[in-house]
C-alpha cells in the first residue's frame, strides 16, 4: 500500500441485518482475461484519465507503449467493471495480479453513478466500510452495509447510485478459469455451471476470508502466496455455495467426458515441458484424432492448440517470479523450444518479457 494512507481500519461484520437478495441465472460465456503487471496500482480517477486520453489517442498502434499511462491502472482496465469504476470517479486505491488471470483491487468511491454492462469476466465485491446509501437500480429493496457481497457474473448488467463514501474489495474472475476450475475441483460441465447473480447478501466464510485479503499488506514479502491461497479458498466457496446448475439444453449436444477431461488435462500438464500432440490428448480420452478435436472444442470453447498454449503461459507466469531456475530452464519447462520463443508469446499476452518478472519493484517515495 501507498505511504501515507496508513491501516485501513476494517469492519466487523458481527452484527449484520438480513436484506433481500436477487439472484438470476447468467449464461456462461468463454471469456479468457490475461493480466499484466503484478505491481500495486497508485490511486487514479476520473479527471487523471481524462488528463490522459488525448495523449493516448494521439499515439498510434505501433506507438502505443509511449502513451504516458501507468501501467497498473492501464492493466486492470482489462476488467470491464474496474474500467467503468475508472471512469467515474472511484479511486483504485491498490491492486494486485494472480496466477490464472485473477486479480485483486482495493477502491474507494463517494458519490458517483456506475453502470456495468455485461462485462467478460465474474466480479465478487465485499463492502469494507459504508454502503448504507449504495443502491443498485436492478435491487431497489436491497441495501448495503460493512459485509455485504455482490456476485456479479460475466454478462450480466447492472446500475449503481453511490451516496456516500465506501471503501470495497473486487475480486476480479476470469470466466474460462472459473468455469476450468469447477470442472477441475468438482467434476462439473462448465456449460451447465454458473456463477449466481447475487445483491448484497452475506455469507461469513466469504466475508471472513475477503476481510482477510483486505489485511494483508500486497506488497509484502509473502503476500503473493497468502493471497493466492485465500483466493483459491474464496473460489472453493463460490463455487460449493454460490453456483447455478442447469440442465443441458436440447442444442447443447457432444463433448468430453468428465473422466476424459480429466485425463486429457493430466496429459496436457505432465507432458508440457516435452511437447503436447494431438495423438497423445486422443489417446488420453480414447477417441480419434478427429472426433477427439471436435469433443475438446465442444467441452473447453477452444482448440486443443489453443488451450496448451493457454497452459505454458500459465505455469512461465507461475515459475517465473520465484527465480529458483533460469530463464532458458523456465522456457524448457514450459514447452518452448528457446527463451526467445517464450519471451514472444508472453509479449503476444501482453505480459512483457520474461526479465521483466525479475525486476525488482520501482521504490515508492
Amino acid at each position: 500500500m501507498d505511504q501515507g494512507m496508513g491501516t485501513l481500519p476494517i469492519c466487523s461484520f458481527s452484527a449484520i441485518q438480513v436484506v433481500p437478495q436477487m439472484s438470476t441465472v447468467r449464461r456462461y460465456s468463454q471469456a479468457f482475461v490475461m493480466p499484466g503487471s503484478l505491481r500495486a496500482a497508485p490511486v487514479m480517477d476520473s479527471q487523471d484519465l481524462a488528463h490522459l486520453r488525448p495523449a493516448r489517442m494521439q499515439c498510434g498502434k505501433r506507438r502505443r507503449k509511449l502513451c504516458p499511462m501507468p501501467s497498473a491502472a492501464q492493466d486492470i482496465r482489462q476488467f470491464d467493471v474496474s474500467a467503468a469504476l475508472l471512469e467515474s470517479r472511484a479511486q483504485l486505491l491498490r491492486s494486485h495480479a494472480l496466477p490464472d488471470g485473477v486479480w485483486v483491487a482495493h477502491w474507494g468511491n463517494a458519490d458517483t453513478r456506475t453502470a456495468y454492462l455485461r462485462p467478460g469476466h465474474h466480479t465478487l465485491t465485499i463492502y469494507l466500510q459504508g454502503g448504507h446509501e449504495v443502491r443498485c437500480h436492478e435491487a431497489p429493496s436491497a441495501r448495503g452495509e460493512p459485509g455485504r457481497m455482490c456476485t456479479l457474473p460475466s454478462g450480466h448488467e447492472s446500475n449503481w447510485d453511490v451516496n456516500g463514501s465506501l471503501q470495497l474489495l473486487h475480486i476480479y474472475l476470469p470466466t474460462l478459469h472459473f468455469a476450468q476450475s469447477a470442472e477441475r475441483w468438482l467434476d462439473l460441465d462448465p456449460r451447465f455451471a454458473e456463477l449466481a447473480e447475487q445483491i448484497f447478501f452475506h455469507d461469513p466464510r466469504l466475508a471472513s476470508l475477503c476481510a482477510d485479503i483486505a489485511r494483508l499488506d500486497w506488497d509484502g514479502t509473502d503476500a503473493p502466496l497468502a493471497l493466492q491461497q485465500l483466493t483459491l479458498d474464496v473460489q472453493e466457496q463460490l463455487l460449493d455455495q454460490h453456483l447455478v446448475h442447469r440442465a443441458p439444453s436440447r442444442d447443447v449436444k457432444g463433448g468430453l467426458s468428465p473422466a476424459a477431461r480429466r485425463r486429457v488435462i493430466e496429459c496436457v500438464e505432465s507432458r508440457l515441458a516435452d511437447g503436447v500432440n494431438l495423438a497423445d490428448l486422443a489417446e488420453a480420452a480414447c477417441l480419434s484424432e478427429f472426433h477427439f478435436a471436435r469433443m475438446f472444442k465442444t467441452s473447453f470453447g477452444m482448440s486443443p492448440h489453443a488451450w496448451v498454449m493457454q497452459r505454458r503461459l500459465a505455469r512461465a507466469r507461475r515459475l517465473l517470479p520465484q527465480g529458483g531456475l533460469g530463464l532458458e530452464m523456465v522456457a524448457q519447462q514450459c514447452g518452448y523450444a528457446h527463451l526467445s520463443h517464450m519471451n514472444t508469446a508472453l509479449k503476444r499476452a501482453g505480459l512483457g518479457s520474461a526479465s521483466a518478472f525479475r525486476s525488482p519493484a520501482p521504490s515508492r517515495s
